[in-house]
């Protein structure tokens, strides 16, 4: 999950460096740090804490130097102080690497060159590539490079500078990201974890795949597979988006991208409708109607956030296509020996497109011969590499750890692929076009629900006071409580649970008390009557319940202890108003708690380790 920026060339690699980590600090703001080398000699800046950290550290202590390598930590092996923090340097001061990812048998490696005299340093896995390099180096730092790669169980993205050798850096990866972006013309390289940093319109980027190490100078980048045998790499523009990023006025970045979901859901779906025949295309989608016809079992990846949007998608496209659908984890999909016939379609979805879980497990289907379909916000990201295809979110940068505008995105964008599945099979056109007007309205239901944001927030500030809620809901409300409840936990770090309502009284049910907040997903109407009587189970052991419900729900305020009214909606979309209100729910909370709403402890926006 950790960020890597590097740079050599003829401006300031450290303030090239600095800006690059802000693009980066998605990944991680645990810790950051620079190296560079200066005369003949390794230098280099650390700091706990967020870039703006170090970036007051480098105002007292300014570096002008020949090349740099800069990273922003979130801490897997050992704790967030400035020992632990990248770049790592070995013990005679001659290379500074940073890492982003693990190296499993880092114990073992530590052992052997403790045994050989070295001494160590941090706590982290990284420090030991550091060590095993100038272990091997004998003057020419590719051959030790490669050396020590081989021994490295794990996977990585690396960067790496030595004092002898001020005009190069090396780069080498193992299912983790890098790019290397080359302006002949200016003389200069980068090199990072994520091509969307670079900030650059004219570079010619390439990206290194498994085990493939680059030696980067200003004039040229030699790339060589684990034999040390060159490597003829193809180099692309891409269209970064160079949009200014900016908070415009609101007091957090998750607040703008709450308030953004009108435009957001409009952009996923502009231009991808078909009234006249009550389906939906998509400019990216390269697979045939006839492909299509012929899928006969369709698998979500996912992870966090994202697999709820798959939960979602997989009982649209059940309800809707007929299709069999399960939503898997990727962490845990990616262990199993999964079956995958040649009419299964897999569709991996990924705000960042960098998931390490979620790619490992698209690899393993993929090596079994499925099509694969993404879903992604980011252009020029793995997944979208990998994909068979991919269609976008359109959403826009979502910069707040905390993902909102790309989930709602991301179920409109299923919606619309639930719907053309269906329209291609036994779903009529009056269907289809009842199906697309629901979900036209979607922007003007969002409106609603954030013209209610007084309303709820006034509620959160009731609720604020506890430290426990339940998060209850039934069908696409019961996923819809998965989600409401990962909001706050992220958040408020508050200790939320999502749970069927039910199965409340198949054990959960024994937690009840006044000291436990129940929050009622009341947006189904296929389930609303049973729903009620979940929550009268609950109001009848003492528990506050705040529901959720469409205006005008019979009965309900006879349970509830408060009421949210939601404008009312279709089951199979209820989800998504329903989110944006359990995400201003989840914001107003943290506000009155006083989190880091949009850098929350511990998190980090891209999580590319295990």
């Amino acid at each position: 999950m950790c960020g890597i920026f590097g740079y050599i060339g003829p401006r300031n690699p450290a303030k090239v460096c600095v800006a690059g980590l802000k693009q980066l600090e998605y990944r991680g703001y645990d810790s950051s740090g620079l190296a560079g080398i200066l005369q003949g000699k390794i230098i280099a800046c650390k700091a706990v804490g967020k870039i703006v950290s170090l970036e007051n550290a480098l105002l007292q202590q300014p570096m002008s130097l020949d090349l740099a390598i800069a990273h922003t930590r979130w801490a897997t092996h050992g704790r967030p102080t400035e020992e632990n923090a990248h770049p790592h340097i070995d013990q005679t001061e001659s290379i500074a690497v940073v890492h982003n990812g693990i190296i499993e048998n880092h114990s073992a490696l530590r052992e052997m060159l403790k045994n050989a005299g070295k001494t160590f340093y941090s706590d982290t896995d990284s420090e030991v590539i550091a060590q095993l390099v100038a272990h091997f180096y004998q003057g020419e730092i590719l051959p030790a490079v490669q050396k020590a790669l081989s021994l490295l169980r794990g996977f990585w993205g690396i960067a790496l500078i030595h004092k002898n050798h001020p005009n190069q850096i090396i780069a080498a990866a193992r299912e983790n990201p890098i790019a290397i972006g080359i302006n002949t013309g200016r003389s200069e390289a980068f090199v990072s974890s994520d091509a969307n940093a670079f900030g650059e319109s004219n570079l010619d980027v390439m990206f290194l795949r498994n085990d493939e190490v680059a030696l980067i100078t200003p004039e040229k980048v030699e790339v060589f597979d684990q034999s040390f045998t060159p490597v003829q790499k193809n180099t692309e523009r891409l269209d970064n988006d160079t949009t200014l990023i900016s908070k415009n006025g609101y007091p957090h970045f998750m607040l703008k991208e709450i308030f953004e979901q009108p435009q957001t859901i409009q952009q996923a779906f502009h231009n991808r409708l078909i009234p006249d025949f009550g389906t939906a295309e998509f400019e990216n989608l390269t697979f045939s109607p006839s492909e299509l016809l012929s899928i006969r079992r369709i698998v979500i990846l996912a992870c966090g956030t994202s697999w709820h949007a798959g939960q979602i998608a997989a009982s649209l496209l059940e309800d809707k296509a007929r299709i069999p659908t399960q939503a898997e984890i990727a962490s845990e999909f990616r262990y199993k020996n999964p079956i995958i016939s040649e009419n299964t379609l897999v569709i991996a979805i990924s705000q960042s497109g960098e998931t390490l879980d979620t790619m490992a497990a698209v690899r393993e289907v993929k090596s079994k011969g499925a099509k694969v379909l993404g879903i992604c916000n980011v252009r020029n990201s793995t997944l979208t590499r990998e994909a068979d295809c991919t269609l976008f979110l359109r959403a826009g940068p979502e910069v707040s750890v905390c993902s909102t505008k790309a989930f709602t995105s991301q179920l409109t964008v299923l919606s619309l692929f639930t719907l053309l599945m269906a329209r291609l099979r036994h779903m009529s056109k009056e269907e289809g076009q009842a199906f697309l007007s629901e979900i036209q309205s979607l922007p003007d239901k969002i409106e609603q629900v954030l013209r209610e944001s007084p309303a709820i927030e006034a509620l959160a500030k009731k609720y604020a006071r506890f430290d426990s809620f339940f998060f209850l809901g039934r069908h696409y409300m019961f996923t819809a409580s998965l989600e409401a409840a990962l909001k706050l936990k992220e958040i408020s770090y508050i200790n939320a649970q999502g749970y069927p309502a039910g199965e409340m009284k198949h054990g959960p049910i024994a937690l009840i008390d006044p000291n436990l907040a129940v929050i009622g997903m009341c947006g189904n109407k296929r389930t609303i009557e049973k729903m009620i009587s979940n929550l009268m189970e609950v109001k009848a052991r003492g528990g506050p319940i705040l529901a959720f419900a469409p205006e005008g729900t019979p009965e309900i305020d006879k349970v509830a202890t408060d009421l949210l009214w939601l404008p009312p909606i279709c089951d199979e979309l209820a989800s998504i108003p329903y989110s944006v209100a359990g995400q201003l729910f989840a914001y107003y909370i943290a506000l009155e708690r006083g989190t880091d709403i949009d850098q929350p402890r511990n998190l980090a926006k891209s999580v590319t380790v295990e």
